[in-house]
Parts: structure tokens; C-alpha cells; sequence
């Protein structure tokens, strides 16, 4: 038996077309291209063109993305796709990107519909936070990327001032509530759950005469200011926690 022939692989050629060799030597490869590298290089083009128009890449919202980087602490790193020899490839992917177009050409336009949201009250997140366990999707203790997550969220940058003793902050959570970006502050204040619920004041209309769940367990404590609206959910009588969380560099009152 004979071996199969494998395929010639231009590795330059491949190396150019992913992207992997700095300027000069690309400006080199353009320069020096014989007539078949050039139309090896067309016509991945089209290719990779066609595809990216038949398959555009859904990519998480920057929101999402810079949250599980909080969470995790993780840079992501983009590595280059392998590329399969052009020579012997690009024919079957031009047919396949022909069928392609017209099995769903109709359906290339048609609307991508929006997740579904509702407002939910923040006092029944309160208390499903505390039935789970009252843990923080991010413990989050630095204080610039603190400030930073309510800059995003909200657009205003909030920093925490220091607590009294007995009270401390176990991180932050994105549980929903008024809208999508309602960004909410764990805390245990005398060894007590306490929640602070923070969005801006105009995503608050749909829901403030909602938001008083009765409760002989919990109180909520609305205020409002520098444009944002913060609901406190507590066992307290009196709000403990959310006079803490102002706008970065701005001092507390009295302080």
C-alpha cells in the first residue's frame, strides 16, 4: 500500500492569513506574492467574508463580559483560529457557504428578539437571596474596580466609606430588580443579612409602588440621590447601610 499524499502546506501563506507575522515581513509576502498566493489570499477573503456575513458572531454584551472578568479576575486572551490549507478546502467551504445563502437567506434579517425582563420588588430578592444563603455573585475587594462595576452599571461612580464596627460588606450581586443593571450590595450589619439595591432614578417609575412587600421580618428603605435611587432591604428599624455608598470622592455629610 501506498501512503496518501498529504497536502502542501504553505506556511507562510497560512501564517499571513492568520495574522501571525509583524509588518515588515507582511509587507514582504505582499510584495514577493507569486500569482498563485495572491489568488490563494482572494479567495479565502471571500470566503472568510461570506461566513462571517452567513454567521455573524453573537458576542456577550461588554456588561456581561466585564462582569465575569469581576468575578473572576480573568483577562481574556484572543488566540488565533488554525486555518486548514486553503488549497484543498476553500472549494468544499465556497459550496457549503452556497447552500448556505439559499436555504436561509430569508431568515438573515429577520429580528433577534430581546431577553425577557421584569421588574421584581426588591424585597422578594432579599428574601430569596437570604432562603439561598445570602452569598455575593462577586466578592469584590478592590476599590477601584468597586467603584468602577456602579460607574458601568449606572453611570455614576459609588465608593463605599468606611463601616462602623459590626458591619461589613460581602460583595455585590446583579439579581435584576428594577431593570437589567440594578447592581445590589450584600451586607451583615450585628451579624444580620442587610441588601442595598442601587439603579438609576428613572428605572425606578415602573416599580416604587410596588416595592413595599409587608413583612413583619424585613423593612424597606427608599432614598433618593445624585441621580440614582437606593432601596435598603433589612430586619432593621432604621436604614444602616446605603448612607455609606456615595459618589466617589465625595465625602459622607458630618464627616
Amino acid at each position: 500500500m501506498t501512503k496518501r499524499e498529504q497536502p502542501n502546506i504553505d506556511k507562510g501563506l497560512e501564517a499571513y492569513l492568520d495574522g501571525l507575522i509583524n509588518e515588515p515581513d507582511r509587507e514582504d509576502f505582499e510584495r514577493e506574492a507569486d500569482s498563485e498566493r495572491r489568488a490563494q489570499v482572494n479567495l479565502q477573503t471571500r470566503i472568510d467574508e461570506s461566513l462571517r456575513r452567513l454567521f455573524p458572531v453573537n458576542a456577550g454584551s461588554e456588561e456581561h463580559l466585564q462582569e465575569v472578568a469581576d468575578a473572576i479576575c480573568y483577562q481574556p486572551v484572543a488566540l488565533p483560529l488554525y486555518r486548514r490549507p486553503v488549497a484543498w478546502i476553500s472549494g468544499l467551504v465556497a459550496a457549503a457557504s452556497i447552500a448556505v445563502i439559499i436555504t436561509f437567506s430569508s431568515s438573515l434579517n429577520a429580528p433577534r428578539p430581546q431577553p425577557f425582563f421584569s421588574p421584581t420588588p426588591v424585597a422578594e430578592l432579599y428574601q430569596k437571596a437570604v432562603k439561598n444563603g445570602f452569598e455575593p455573585y462577586y466578592e469584590c475587594r478592590d476599590d477601584a474596580r468597586f467603584t468602577a462595576v456602579f460607574a458601568r452599571r449606572q453611570g455614576i461612580p459609588l465608593q463605599l466609606l468606611p463601616m462602623p464596627d459590626g458591619s461589613r460588606m460581602l460583595g455585590l450581586s446583579y439579581p435584576g430588580g428594577l431593570s437589567r443593571n440594578t447592581t445590589a450590595m450584600l451586607c451583615e450589619v450585628d451579624e444580620q443579612p442587610v441588601m442595598v439595591f442601587v439603579d438609576r432614578l428613572e428605572k425606578d417609575q415602573e416599580v416604587a409602588d410596588r416595592q413595599a412587600v409587608p413583612s413583619i421580618e424585613w423593612n424597606v428603605f427608599r432614598s433618593v440621590r445624585d441621580g440614582l435611587v437606593f432601596y435598603e432591604v433589612s430586619p432593621f428599624e432604621v436604614p444602616r447601610v446605603a448612607k455609606y455608598l456615595v459618589v466617589a470622592s465625595t465625602p459622607l455629610e458630618g464627616q
